[in-house]
């Protein structure tokens, strides 16, 4: 099937030119960046202030188009001299395109010859779609050409990981800033939470929303002042701002066996720790070992863990 501006070529020379207007319209949506639509467009219309947009755009997108160029020279001198170009017509000046076979010319007759004046509306329409749609269609189609090149699933793929990780970053930043938690609860299903900060400084057995002061010694303590008691199986201990490090820090059972611990990082420099096992009756001591090693010089801050008693 022919193409549009061909149909409108086809229909221009038969001396249709409503025909030929209704293709060439249809041309400019299918070929916006062909400098001939617009060439053929000023041929078969009457009205030299659009003949002279027209071509000025085929010259736009190509500055070295033959015809658009005589066509143009043709309209500004007709306008210097009208008097001098009675009878005659653009196409007359824009060989090879126009309406008329080759070696042929304009018969100069009267204005009601095949040059049937357009309606003001026809020209208008055709106008916007040169200045907006077109050109924006166009702007499309050197994007899809010569923009970002085409990306594989792979790379899609990556740059959306990517995306999503800065966005993650993003919103650990915020919530540091501004104080919120998020929604994490997923990611670490173990991890143990409070429901309330510690009420002053210090260090706490946390069970059931409630802190319980766990007292520091200095040595094995010889009394339970400051020794609370849990029946939790993993009890979790909560260390607010302390005057001390939590360095060389472990967890021994009244048998002196070294319990396993896991450390969590709370909001406001709290720090929780939690045996990493069940723990079984007995009494536990959180130890902190000085730089020289000494049991004797430690630290110590330690709890209960007693069995739950059935109810009779």
């Amino acid at each position: 099937m022919a193409s549009s501006l061909q149909q409108g070529i086809n229909a221009a020379k038969a001396g249709r030119m409503k025909e030929a207007l209704d293709h060439l319209k249809d041309a400019i949506i299918d070929e916006p960046q062909n400098a001939d639509v617009w060439v053929w467009i000023a041929a078969i219309i009457d009205d030299l202030d659009k003949q002279e947009i027209f071509l000025e755009k085929a010259l736009e997108i190509d500055p070295n188009n033959i015809p658009a160029q005589r066509g143009l020279a043709y309209l500004r001198k007709r306008k210097k001299n009208e008097t001098s170009y009675q009878g005659e017509h653009l196409s007359d000046h824009t060989k090879p395109i126009s309406p008329f076979p080759a070696g042929k010319q304009a018969k100069p007759t009267s204005p009601a010859s095949n040059w049937v004046r357009l309606e003001d509306g026809d020209l208008d329409g055709l106008e916007d779609k040169g200045s907006k749609k077109v050109w924006k269609s166009a702007d499309t189609d050197d994007n899809n050409g010569k923009g970002l090149p085409r990306l594989s699933l792979f790379e899609i793929s990556l740059l959306g990981v990517v995306v999503i990780v800065f966005c993650f970053i993003g919103l650990l930043v915020a919530s540091s800033v501004f104080g919120f938690d998020l929604p994490l609860d997923f990611f670490r299903a173990n991890h143990p939470r409070l429901s309330t900060q510690p009420p002053y400084s210090g260090v706490f057995l946390y069970e059931n929303g409630t802190f319980y002061d766990v007292q520091k010694y200095s040595g094995l303590p010889n009394q339970l002042t400051g020794i609370p008691d849990s029946t939790e199986a993993t009890p979790l201990i909560v260390f607010w701002q302390p005057d001390t490090s939590l360095t060389n820090l472990r967890l021994v059972y009244e048998t002196g066996e070294i319990i396993p611990i896991d450390q969590f990082e709370g909001k406001n420099e709290v720090k929780l720790i939690q045996p990493a096992r069940s723990s079984q009756a007995g009494l536990y001591c959180l130890q902190q070992l000085p730089e020289s090693n000494k049991p004797e010089e430690a630290f110590y801050w330690c709890f209960r863990v007693i069995p739950i008693t059935p109810e009779e």
